[in-house]
Formats: C-alpha cells, sequence, structure tokens
C-alpha cells in the first residue's frame, strides 16, 4: 500500500495509514552518489549482526551493516539488465524464532508493489476486449458504482488505475477488518459492493469518496485498484487469484506466488517484523488479509518478481513467454491524466534515482516494505523486499543506487 495523495502530493497519515504506505517522493535523492559513498564508509565501521554470505562482498557488508541500522530482519534483492536476473541476494532472518533464514527462496508480502501485478492482469482482459479502459464500469459490474456528489459523471477502468477514480479508503474501516494470519473471508464482490453501495456494510458516503469528480484530480485508492482487479474478475468469470496464476505466475515460472494465504506454505514466508525501540526487540506481525488485497497481499521470492520486472521492461515479453502485448506496455507507460498527476501511469509512476527518471512501484505494510523500478533509458532494475520497514528511507535510497552501480559494472 502506499501513502495516500492530495492532488498529486504526498501527505501525511495516521500512524496505521503510514504503515500501509511509502510515498514514491520519498525514494527521490538530493545527494545521489554521496550519499552512497557515505553508507559505504559507515559500513566498514560496523560490525552486522544478521547472517549473511560466507564470504561477503563490499555489497554484502553494506547491505548487512544498513539492515542492522534500519533495523531490518531480514531482505532479499535482486538485479536485472540485458533481459535476465543478473544478481539476487539474500540477508538475515525469515523467520527469527524459527531460525529460518532468508534464501533466494523465501516469499515476501510485496505490500503496494502487488499493484503492478494486478494491473497486468487487469490489462490481459483489456487485451481481450472483456473490459474497456474508457467505458463506464457499470456497464461490466453487477452492482452500480456511482460518486454521490457527482451521479452523472462515470467512472471508467483508467480512473481506478491512475488513482483519479474519485474512491477513497477509508482507512478507519479498512484497519479495524484486517484479518491477522489469515485472508480476508469474504468473496472480493461482495467487500467492495458493501464498501461502495450505498446502505453497504462497509459504506460513508462521506469516506468511501471524495468530493471532487472523478478524472479531475489525484488521490492514491487500495480500493479503487482493487475495484479494478474485480473488474477482470467479472469480466473474465474467474476469480481474479486464478487470473493471476494463469495468465501471469505460471507462463513466467513464478511458482508459489499468491494473493492469497489459502493454500501456501506459511514457512516459506518471511515473517513480518515491528521493531520496538523501547526494547530493542522485534515482534512478529504475523501474516494478514484485507478485504482490498489485490492491492497489497502478493506473497513472491525477488528472482521471480524479478521476472515479471523483465516482463515489463521487454514489453510484455520474456525470453519465449508473452503476457502483454508491446503496445499493451506502452499504453501502461503513459501518463493519462497529466493535470492530476504528471507522473502516473497505469499503476506503474514515474519517479527519479540518483537523478535518472525510474518507473516502478514501491510500498509497505506493517513488518514490509519493497521497492520494485528500472531505468526506462536502458532498462536496468532492481528490487528490494524486506520482512521489516526501515526506520528511514535513507537505506533503501542508498541501496537502490548501489544496486544500480553495481549493475553498470556488471
Amino acid at each position: 500500500m502506499t501513502f495516500e495523495e492530495e492532488g498529486g502530493t504526498k501527505i501525511s497519515t495516521p500512524l496505521m495509514t503510514i504503515l500501509r504506505s511509502q510515498s514514491p517522493a520519498t525514494r527521490q535523492l538530493s545527494t545521489g552518489l554521496c550519499l552512497v559513498l557515505t553508507f559505504f564508509a559507515w559500513s566498514s565501521l560496523c560490525l552486522s549482526k544478521e547472517p549473511g554470505p560466507r564470504n561477503p562482498t563490499d555489497l554484502d557488508h553494506f547491505i548487512l551493516d544498513g539492515m542492522e541500522e534500519a533495523k531490518v530482519p531480514g531482505l532479499a534483492a535482486a538485479i536485472v539488465k540485458n533481459g535476465k536476473v543478473i544478481w539476487t541476494g539474500a540477508y538475515g532472518w525469515a523467520n527469527r524464532a524459527q531460525k529460518i533464514l532468508v534464501t533466494d527462496d523465501t516469499l515476501f508480502q510485496v505490500a503496494s508493489v502487488s499493484k503492478p501485478v494486478t494491473a497486468c492482469a487487469v490489462m490481459q482482459l483489456v487485451e481481450q476486449g472483456k473490459l474497456s479502459l474508457d467505458a463506464d464500469v457499470n456497464e461490466v459490474l453487477p452492482f452500480p458504482v456511482r460518486n454521490p456528489k457527482h451521479p452523472k459523471v462515470p467512472i471508467t477502468l483508467k480512473h481506478l488505475l491512475t488513482h483519479t477514480s474519485g474512491i477513497r479508503d477509508n482507512w478507519n474501516l479498512l484497519e479495524d477488518t484486517w484479518v491477522k494470519n489469515g485472508d480476508f473471508p469474504k468473496p472480493l464482490g461482495e467487500s467492495l459492493a458493501a464498501y461502495l453501495q450505498p446502505k453497504g456494510e462497509y459504506y460513508s458516503a462521506k469516506k468511501s469518496f471524495y468530493q471532487w469528480a472523478p478524472g479531475t484530480k489525484s488521490q492514491y485508492s487500495n480500493v479503487g485498484v482493487a475495484l479494478a482487479a474485480y473488474l477482470a474478475e467479472v469480466g473474465a468469470k474467474t476469480p481474479f487469484e486464478t487470473l493471476c496464476q494463469k495468465g501471469i505466475f505460471e507462463p513466467l515460472g513464478m511458482k508459489g506466488s499468491s494473493f492469497r494465504l489459502k493454500g501456501m506454505d506459511q514457512t516459506k514466508i518471511a515473517m513480518p517484523y515491528g521493531f520496538k525501540k523501547k526494547t530493542g526487540a522485534f515482534k512478529p506481525l504475523g501474516h494478514h488479509g484485507y478485504l482490498d488485497f489485490p492491492s497489497g497481499t502478493l506473497r513472491v521470492t525477488a528472482p521471480h518478481l524479478a521476472r515479471f520486472l523483465l516482463s515489463f521492461i521487454g514489453d510484455g515479453q520474456l525470453e519465449e513467454t508473452r503476457i502483454l502485448k508491446a503496445e499493451t506496455v506502452r499504453e501502461m507507460r503513459k501518463v493519462p491524466f497529466p493535470k492530476a498527476d504528471s507522473k502516473q501511469g497505469l499503476v506503474w509512476y514515474f519517479d527519479k534515482l540518483g537523478g535518472a527518471q525510474t518507473m516502478g512501484h514501491d510500498g509497505s505494510d506493517p513488518g514490509v516494505s519493497a521497492i520494485m523500478q528500472y531505468r526506462p533509458k536502458d532498462g536496468v532494475g532492481y528490487l528490494i523486499l524486506q520482512n521489516g520497514e526501515p526506520k528511514s528511507g535513507k537505506f533503501e535510497q542508498a541501496l537502490g543506487l548501489s544496486l544500480m552501480k553495481f549493475a553498470e559494472g556488471n
């Protein structure tokens, strides 16, 4: 999940909202390479306490020392270049109590980095002609959705995928309905109808929608992306999870990836942890589910997510496997509503790292943090998955620059 945005500007929200979210703006660096050099200099003075490679390189030392300083128990990362995964790294603990180390096979919940995968499944239905980016969603939905302040203005799939729909995340409700160590019990369509329909169990005219008309402003909406996923489910007459398994995970060889805990071997999923500053201890937070799960509950390994990233960089194709048409991916990279948000494509958004333009997504939930991005100019990219929340963004920023620098020399 990601910070709420007000007119395209990232804003601070209540504590649990912050736990579910992380702003793309925090990823920008003003110090560039100097920050990396500072971290390398500092790391040489520190002795890491987390487990790592037997013969650590300078990059390994940097990551392990940074994890110790940032209070992150486990981390997996990958670098992609020239259509291939050129490096992966696994550090620390997937489960501290059970002494399970992070490996390349460890599944991490990736929070809002789930959204690009969701968008891919949705766009596959657009390609099949079962959905339209510009049509009223009510042409497909079994229940009507309208902003009560603008009942005559249709909401489109393009609005949902660019956070311009006006559907609002009611954080009090969303937080209160989280399920610990399990999936949200209600079907996706039933949950969303209850949230978006007047007289629905979760509905609030004030808290389920913003005051502005669809397409006029940008406000990050997890529920909006979940509704896009449900549109795909309705259009295909197939559960969203099945669409992802058949259309993305199986073709790309992402075995074990899933948005749902049911059927998963949870011993292979990195335990989310919170850090207690007063005691200096990590607290296991459990694996959770929520009603808007397509927006954030994907569990996936770093090497497998790297394959998905490569497919996007490759205009929808990885090796001999194509999951999207090239023209579809080019459409996803466009900014449909520049006046509302000049950086927002279809779920994927533009950012900067060390002065260079990137495209990707980031996010965090309680006990997890993730980022995935690449440089459009050369197709070099990286991802970082963590089962903790760094106490500041400096470690992730410096690590992102370090991974890109490593890619340039290899």
